[in-house]
């Protein structure tokens, strides 16, 4: 999201992260000192990820001044879906991981845009001819996306936790995640994405470096496979997007 809004508002703004590199948005504390800098800030762009449903109500109490958006107010939502028989009874998870479908992070563009015109509008030409410059970068990565994928057979990959829902949907991928609610999976479960590795002859198991790679380590095994990491928090998201995107045909080849 840095990214995204230091692409609109270049040096006009500081742009401060609320989860520093390496860190996990599941399992974030607020450090005294970043709570130095929500004190001072504009704007919040929230996109979702468990981090925030602990720490907004603390930012507002902070800054009553603060404005707090949701980068996501464009996009519809759609449930983290599990690799399992649809009448298993599971709690619906809203996917948060937005910012990996280069369509979508258009739409989040455009309420960057607008918020920062609302509260800088007299350097709204300067902003917008920003937003232009973004979306035709994005437009040239989604095409490139679309033209790397288009000969590759196999859709389907391992990773370990879902944050790669988005981007799955957007050019017909499908994404299996070994984690399930943000927990460790049950024996069962690893069984069953083994067997799946198997008939469907996946040989790679993604894994997040924010997360555990105890189990893909365990199913990567079994199938005779390797693990291979990709980040989806990576603060280069141009040249990161394409590097997932590499991974993923890599892995499915043949």
């Amino acid at each position: 999201q840095k990214f995204f809004v230091e692409k609109i508002v270049k040096d006009r703004f500081l742009v401060e992260v609320m989860v520093p590199p390496g860190s996990s948005p599941a399992t974030y504390n607020v450090k005294p000192n970043q709570l130095l800098s929500i004190k001072k800030a504009r704007l919040y762009f929230s996109i979702g990820v468990p981090f925030e449903r602990a720490w907004i109500d603390r930012f507002k109490s902070v800054n009553k001044k603060l404005k707090i958006v949701d980068s996501a107010k464009y996009i519809k939502k759609i449930p983290i879906l599990h690799h399992e028989h649809k009448h298993e009874h599971h709690k619906e998870i809203l996917d948060p991981h937005i910012w990996l479908s280069p369509p979508l992070v258009m739409l989040q563009a455009r309420v960057i845009l607008e918020e920062v015109c609302k509260i800088d509008p007299k350097n709204m030409e300067y902003y917008q001819k920003n937003y232009k410059d973004f979306i035709n970068e994005l437009v040239n990565i989604d095409m490139k996306i679309m033209n790397m994928l288009k000969d590759v057979k196999k859709r389907e990959f391992i990773v370990y936790h879902p944050s790669f829902g988005y981007l799955a949907h957007t050019y017909d991928l499908k994404q299996i995640a070994i984690e399930k609610e943000g927990k460790e999976p049950t024996i069962k479960y690893l069984k069953r994405v083994i067997d799946f590795a198997k008939r469907h002859n996946i040989k790679v198991i993604f894994v997040e470096p924010q997360f555990s790679k105890k189990s893909a380590k365990f199913i990567a095994q079994k199938i005779n496979g390797k693990v291979v990491s990709i980040d989806p928090l990576s603060q280069e998201w141009d040249k990161n997007i394409i590097k997932i995107i590499l991974a993923i045909k890599e892995a499915n080849k043949g």
